[in-house]
Formats: C-alpha cells, sequence, structure tokens
C-alpha cells in the first residue's frame, strides 16, 4: 500500500529525470503532486461507495484517462506562462508518467480488488502478476516495507537525478 508520500517521492524522481536539465523545481513540485493525486478519491470514502461504483478507491482516479486529463489540465494550469510554452508537450508527458506511476504502483499491491486502469470505459480491475506491496504482517511490517522498497528508493533517484543534471549544467561542453 504506497503511501501518498511514497508517490509523491515516485513522481518527484519521474521529474527530475525527464525534463531538460537544468530540472525545474516547479516541475518536480508538479510530479511529485500529480504522482499522490490519485488518491483524492479517499475524500469520498465515508460515502461507503461500493466497489463497482466508478468513483470507488482506485477506480476512476486510477485510470488512464484520469492521467491523460490530469495531466493536460495540471500544465494547462500551472505551466501556461511564456517561459514554459516551448515544453509544455514534455511537461504534460512527464505529469503524464507521474499520474500513471500511481495506479502501477497500486497494482503492484496484494491486498486490493485491483485498480481500474480502463475507467470509464471498463470496470474491470488488474492487479500485476507480481505483488510485492503490503506485508500481512500489520501496519508497521508494511510502512517499513514501503520505505525500503518504494520511498527511499525514490528518494535516491530523484536526488541523484537533480545533482547528475545540474552537474552536467557546469560541465563546459
Amino acid at each position: 500500500m504506497p503511501t501518498p508520500i511514497s508517490h509523491a517521492a515516485v513522481g518527484f524522481a519521474i521529474a527530475a529525470w525527464t525534463q531538460q536539465a537544468p530540472p525545474a523545481t516547479r516541475l518536480c513540485v508538479a510530479g511529485a503532486v500529480c504522482a499522490a493525486l490519485p488518491d483524492i478519491d479517499v475524500l469520498w470514502s465515508p460515502l461507503h461507495l461500493v466497489g463497482t461504483s466508478p468513483f470507488a478507491h482506485r477506480a476512476i482516479t486510477h485510470s488512464l484517462a484520469f492521467a491523460l486529463f490530469g495531466a493536460l489540465l495540471m500544465t494547462a494550469v500551472f505551466f501556461r506562462s511564456e517561459p514554459w510554452r516551448e515544453q509544455r508537450s514534455r511537461i504534460a508527458l512527464v505529469l503524464g508518467l507521474a499520474l500513471l506511476s500511481h495506479g502501477c504502483f497500486d497494482a503492484l499491491s496484494r491486498y486490493s480488488l485491483g485498480v481500474e486502469f480502463f475507467a470509464p470505459f471498463s470496470a474491470q480491475r488488474f492487479r500485476f502478476p507480481w505483488t510485492p506491496l503490503g506485508d500481512p504482517s500489520g501496519l508497521a511490517g508494511q510502512l517499513i516495507q514501503e520505505a525500503l522498497v518504494v520511498f527511499l528508493p525514490a528518494v535516491r533517484i530523484g536526488w541523484l537525478g537533480l545533482r547528475i543534471r545540474r552537474r552536467s549544467l557546469m560541465t563546459p561542453p
């Protein structure tokens, strides 16, 4: 069960590695927000929606359609100024990858019904054949597992991305 913090770390790492040097902090933060955004569906969990509802957890907000729409919307809202004009399609792609990463990590967990990748066109849920996330021994074990398998590697990869990309600017051609 990746937490929003781990999802955000993965989104940050994606943005740090996939943009042109120097990596922009704004895009890294937007990548982090996008990667955590699909869990917005927990806001309506007090409504006790049935698992077949398109608004249930890991349904429409975890879909490819949501990733596409969310990436385009985030790009249009937060990167509309002139300095970003030439990079908008690349930014939308980066943010889309960050949004897609969320569903992919959730599909690696063994305790859920799966992810509706094709909502709203299909209510079928998918899990990957390999599901290393989700320690059945309890919440503490699960959080430790997540820290070791998702969070710490993502933080390290994001930090390396920023460091290497910034260093490449300082090295003369």
